[in-house]
């Protein structure tokens, strides 16, 4: 039997997924909630590492992102078109209705500085009149500084 190695797992990042797989129920009460006008301001996903949810986030802001585009979201395959305009944007890191907070690559603290960030991009008015979304991933990296300034904004 060959072990493999740590380094040899093919470990795809959330943003990249294009199929959504589980939270498909998830997936549909969002979208109703959504549709009805009904969607909270805030959402917290709770689970373990790894389990999907930030897969599942990506995938419903490109559903709502996507809504009257040509190359829009497929809900019947739970899939992302790699042509949508949307997608892509997330993927360059420059979508003007989304932002990420997360702690740098190495696994440091969430600092002050992106919080700073993210609170400038709140105080800008929205591109085409759409919904903003913030995914905090990892908010337990949130260091004492960076969750007091979160804090006081909410």
């Amino acid at each position: 039997m060959i072990k493999k190695k740590d380094t040899d797992l093919n470990i795809i990042n959330p943003k990249d997924n294009l199929n959504l797989f589980g939270y498909r129920e998830y997936f549909l009460q969002f979208s109703k909630l959504f549709e009805k006008k009904k969607l909270p301001q805030s959402v917290i996903l709770s689970g373990l590492k790894g389990s999907g949810k930030s897969t599942f986030f990506y995938h419903f802001i490109n559903y709502i992102f996507s809504k009257d585009d040509n190359k829009k979201y497929d809900l019947n395959k739970y899939e992302i078109n790699p042509s949508n305009k949307d997608y892509n944007l997330i993927q360059n890191s420059v979508h003007p209705n989304f932002f990420l907070l997360e702690g740098d690559p190495l696994g440091e603290n969430i600092k002050i500085e992106n919080v700073r960030e993210l609170l400038r991009f709140l105080s800008k008015s929205t591109y085409k009149n759409n919904l903003k979304f913030i995914l905090i991933d990892n908010a337990e990296f949130l260091n004492l500084n960076s969750s007091n300034a979160l804090l006081k904004n909410l």
